[in-house]
């Protein structure tokens, strides 16, 4: 789950806004709990490395996400917007020019098993005729994963136990 929210005042209310503590920071800002972008604005997307050692992604946003990011990065210039993954903080962002393309950055803030849930439901870009493969690989990494960390937890237990 993909959300990008937008920074609010506190005067807003507990009602529209919630508090988060950015990454990195000690600092804690008011976020409006209706997102600018969700998940379901997103038809691709093409993961990187950042340089924090954490995963950034390029997101392609269908036509209404792609007007809901150029009317927010209009209106909102010099303001922080927050990007979360699965209800976790991921990244925080300035906005600091308008985006008409459709394309939105999220420079850092993603785990690999992420990447891996990302796979199973968008195309790479530039790689969307081998989404079917990606699509399979990525729920193979996942069950193997899931397997790992039951038989982890398990012999946790018995240890645990002992």
């Amino acid at each position: 789950m993909i959300r990008l929210a937008a920074e609010a005042d506190g005067k807003e209310g507990d009602t529209f806004t919630v508090p988060v503590v950015l990454p990195n920071s000690v600092k804690k800002i008011f976020v409006r709990k209706v997102p600018i972008i969700s998940e379901r604005d997103i038809v691709a997307f093409y993961p990187f490395s950042a340089s924090d050692g954490t995963i950034g992604c390029y997101f392609k946003l269908d036509h209404d996400g792609t007007a809901k990011l150029e009317q927010h990065t209009t209106e909102a210039r010099d303001r922080v917007v927050v990007a979360s993954v699965n209800g976790r903080v991921a990244s925080a962002m300035q906005v600091d020019k308008k985006i008409t393309d459709g394309l939105l950055m999220i420079p850092a803030g993603f785990r690999p098993l992420e990447i891996a849930q990302l796979q199973t439901k968008y195309p790479t870009i530039g790689k969307e005729k081998e989404f079917g493969e990606q699509k399979k690989n990525a729920q193979r990494l996942l069950k193997e994963t899931k397997k790992a960390e039951a038989k982890a937890a398990s012999e946790a237990a018995k240890t645990k136990g002992n």
